[in-house]
């Protein structure tokens, strides 16, 4: 009797412990698993077990290392959110880059996470509550007080028109950025264009131009 208690309770101890497999790939199965399902389906109808089993791994390890469903998935926007801004970070010593800059760097990390856009306007844009307000403090302290303030400065240097919004600006810095690769598929059928990374980073220096030919003062500001 004795010897089963035990075994019982160290059964009850090590639940939820990842077996067999090194803790970097079950993580990095789930986060995967994570970004194809929720890429097709909202928050809420996607269940933990579905996550699991497209990992293979017990559902368990959904708990053990994020917490709970929320605590993947914020894991799977912070996984995106860093990669970029590690890129703008790497820019300058002073974390002060330019318009320029930040378009090249994230045109590319859309290129190699292609669900991202749709993802954004499904959970942050058409829908509220704790899930959205997280995704947007994460995704809102990443680089939008930097251009913000960039653009500013560039205004107060003389270089971008004065008569600009700093916000309104960004805002359309950003529908320029993102539509491409929001409309992926409808461009592929109508334009016969592929979003890659050649053409992202292409893409990036041609709205760049756009940009910056549409604020900067002739004669002055930043170049390409």
């Amino acid at each position: 009797m004795n010897q089963v208690r035990k075994r019982k309770k160290a059964d009850s101890s090590s639940a939820g412990r990842p077996a067999g497999r090194p803790a970097d790939k079950v993580k990095d199965a789930l986060l995967q698993s994570a970004r194809e399902l929720f890429l097709k389906k909202e928050f809420k109808a996607v269940a933990v077990r579905q996550i699991a089993e497209r990992a293979g791994v017990n559902p368990a390890m959904v708990n053990y290392y994020f917490g709970s469903k929320q605590g993947l998935y914020l894991a799977m926007v912070d996984d995106v959110l860093q990669s970029l801004q590690q890129d703008l970070q790497k820019l300058t010593a002073q974390n002060d880059f330019s318009v320029a800059e930040f378009t090249s760097n994230y045109c590319r990390m859309l290129a190699r996470n292609p669900w991202w856009p749709n993802f954004l306007v499904r959970e942050v844009l058409f829908s509220e509550g704790e899930i959205r307000e997280a995704v947007l403090r994460k995704f809102g302290s990443i680089f939008a007080p930097q251009l913000l303030a960039n653009i500013s400065n560039e205004q107060a240097a003389g270089n971008y028109r004065k008569d600009l919004d700093p916000r309104l600006t960004l805002l359309s810095l950003m529908g320029m950025t993102v539509f491409p690769f929001l409309s992926g598929p409808a461009l592929k059928t109508i334009m016969n264009i592929e979003m890659d990374e050649d053409l992202a980073e292409e893409l990036a220096r041609h709205n760049a131009k756009l940009f910056l030919e549409g604020v900067t003062v002739p004669g002055s500001g930043e170049t390409l």
